[in-house]
C-alpha cells in the first residue's frame, strides 16, 4: 500500500519500446501469424520476462506465456491474460501515435491503456515479487496474445497447445472488476442499390464507432442546402462526414458519421429514409432492452463491399440472459436483409466465487473504496479465454482513455497507482 514502484523508470523504458512497435493486425508471413511488428513486440516482451528470471514460453509467435509459481496441479493455477496488438492508429491525434508522449500529466500512445502498458504493469509486479522473494504458492500463467482486437486467433491456437487455467483475469477492462460481458454479435446489413451515389466507405473496425465515412457522388446529387444541414464537406465529387470515434460498446460517447452521410443521401432521394430511422434513430427501441447486466447496444461501424453488394456492419452487445433471438424480432422492422453472427457469447461469473472476493479485497485495500462492487460491462476482454474469468481494471471509473480512439491516454498518477503507489508522484524516476 502506497509504495513506490521500484523499477519505474525501467518500465517506462520497456512502456515505450513497447508503444513503438506498429501492432495492427498485419498479413501473416513466414513465422509471424499476425505480421512481423506483432512477431517483434511478442519477442521484446517475453524476452523482457526472461531477463526478470521467468520461465516463458512462444506458443509460435500467436501468444506468449511466462510463468511464476509453485502450484504443481491445474487446480493451483490462476490465469492472467492480457494483449499487445491494437487497433488500426487512425487519424486526428495530437501526438504520435506510436510514440510514449508524457504531456500535460498524461501519457499518449496507442496501447497506453489498451493493453500494452497494463500487461507491462503485470510483468513489472510479478518481478517485484520475485525480487523481494515472494513465490506465490498458486502458479501464475501469464498468458500475451497478438490478436485480441481482431479475431482471437491467437487464444483459438493457445488451446489446441495447452490447457488454459479454469480461473483467471485480465488487465483489460474496468475497476473494481467485472463479473459479467455481454455477448458480441456481428450484424451485415445488405445495402439497397443506389441510383446517385457510389464508392461507400468508412470506418476502421467493427468495434469502433465510424469517425470519418464518404461517398462519390452524381454532379446531380451534389446538394448545397442538404451539405449545410448535415454538416458534409465536398472535394469535387466526393462527399465526406465527420463523426467522433468511440468504443462500439459504447456508440453514445461517440458521433456515428454514417448517420449524417446516410441521412444526406436519403434528403438526396436515396431509398435509405427508413433505414437511416432503425440504424441510426433506434425506432425499433433496441436501446430499451435492459437488465441487471446492463442495455443492449447497437452501433453501425463499417461498410463492406463485395462484389456489387454494399453491406453496413454493425457491431451488437447483449447481457444475459437475453441472447440474439431477443433481438430479432426488432431487426426484422428494419426492412433490410441482414445476416447475424455471434462473435461471443455473453458471460456471467458467480459474484460469491473466491476470485472476485480475492481481486475485490485487494481493490478495497488499495483505494478508498471501501462499498465497491464488481459491475457488468459491455466490452468484451480476454477474461473470456477463461472458463471463470474476470477483467481486473486498468480504468476508474468516470474517467476517460479515449480507447479505440484518437489520443488514447492513461494519467501518470494513475499509472503510480496501478503500479502500488498512492498517485502523489512519489515514484523515483
Amino acid at each position: 500500500n502506497g509504495e513506490s514502484m521500484k523499477n519505474y523508470s525501467q518500465f517506462l523504458d520497456a512502456c515505450s519500446q513497447l508503444i513503438s512497435f506498429n501492432t495492427e493486425n498485419a498479413p501473416a508471413v513466414s513465422g509471424a501469424p499476425f505480421g512481423l511488428e506483432n512477431k517483434k513486440a511478442l519477442d521484446f516482451f517475453l524476452t523482457l520476462a526472461k531477463s526478470f528470471g521467468f520461465e516463458t514460453i512462444n506458443y509460435d509467435n500467436y501468444a506468449g506465456e511466462i510463468i511464476f509459481g509453485k502450484g504443481k496441479t491445474e487446480a493451483d493455477q490462476v490465469g492472467i491474460i492480457g494483449h499487445l496488438d491494437i487497433i488500426p492508429v487512425g487519424t486526428d491525434w495530437n501526438t504520435p501515435p506510436l510514440t510514449l508522449t508524457e504531456k500535460d500529466g498524461k501519457f499518449y500512445g496507442r496501447g497506453v491503456s489498451d493493453d500494452k502498458l497494463p500487461c507491462l504493469l503485470i510483468l513489472f509486479a510479478m518481478k517485484e515479487l520475485k525480487d523481494a522473494g515472494i513465490v506465490p504458492e498458486r502458479t501464475l500463467r501469464f498468458f500475451v496474445g497478438c490478436n485480441e482486437e481482431s479475431g482471437w486467433q491467437d487464444v483459438e491456437y493457445l488451446k489446441t497447445k495447452t490447457t488454459l487455467p479454469e480461473y483467471g483475469f485480465s488487465p483489460d477492462g474496468i475497476f473494481p472488476l467485472s463479473y459479467a460481458e455481454k455477448g458480441m454479435y456481428e450484424i451485415a446489413f445488405l445495402l439497397p442499390p443506389l441510383k446517385n451515389f457510389s464508392n461507400l466507405t468508412g470506418g476502421t473496425a467493427i468495434n469502433a464507432v465510424c469517425a470519418n465515412a464518404s461517398c462519390t457522388a452524381k454532379e446531380s446529387a451534389i446538394i448545397s442546402s442538404l451539405l449545410e444541414k448535415h454538416n458534409l464537406k465536398v472535394n469535387g465529387n466526393i462527399i465526406t462526414a465527420t463523426g467522433v470515434s468511440a468504443h462500439g460498446s459504447a456508440p453514445h460517447l461517440g458521433v456515428n458519421a454514417f448517420k449524417a452521410l446516410f441521412s444526406y443521401m436519403a434528403d438526396a432521394g436515396e431509398n435509405l429514409k427508413d433505414a437511416v430511422k432503425y440504424l441510426f434513430n433506434d425506432k425499433a427501441g433496441i436501446f430499451n432492452l435492459k437488465n441487471e447486466q446492463g442495455i443492449v447496444t447497437f452501433s453501425p461501424n463499417i461498410v463492406k463491399t463485395v462484389g456489387e453488394k454494399t453491406y453496413l456492419l454493425a457491431d451488437m452487445r447483449i447481457p444475459a440472459p437475453f441472447d440474439q433471438n431477443t433481438v430479432i424480432p426488432l431487426l426484422n422492422q428494419f426492412g433490410l436483409e441482414y445476416t447475424i453472427t455471434e462473435k461471443q457469447p455473453p458471460v456471467v461469473v458467480e459474484k460469491d466465487g473466491w476470485m472476485i472476493s480475492k481481486l475485490l479485497s485487494a481493490y478495497k485495500e488499495n483505494t478508498d473504496e471501501q462499498t465497491a462492487e464488481p459491475v457488468s460491462m459491455g466490452g468484451s476482454t480476454f477474461a473470456r479465454a477463461f472458463k471463470k474469468g474476470c477483467s481486473f481494471g486498468p480504468e476508474f471509473k468516470g474517467v476517460s482513455y479515449h480507447i479505440h480512439d484518437a489520443n488514447e491516454q492513461v494519467g501518470v498518477a494513475e499509472v503510480e497507482k496501478l503500479a502500488g503507489g498512492d498517485g502523489s508522484g512519489r515514484v523515483q524516476r
